[in-house]
């Protein structure tokens, strides 16, 4: 089993849209949900992607946010 530093690692490499989908399972998870630092790693990573990524990046992240909203 990949340890929780693998896990953050490769959460960083996953598109925004994704970052977004896997913090919102998570928090929706039961057993998860109980791991609020790992929540909070999670979306640190998220806020430090989006800070770093491109306008076109951005656009497609906005779309999908809005479509979670729904």
């Amino acid at each position: 089993m990949a340890s929780i530093e693998q896990r953050l690692a490769v959460f960083g490499k996953l598109p925004l849209r994704a970052q977004l989908v896997t913090i919102t399972s998570s928090k929706a998870n039961a057993v998860l949900s109980k791991n609020q630092d790992y929540i909070a790693c999670l979306e640190q990573i998220h806020a430090e992607c989006l800070a770093a990524a491109t306008p076109e990046q951005k656009s497609i992240y906005d779309k999908a946010k809005e479509l979670l909203r729904e």
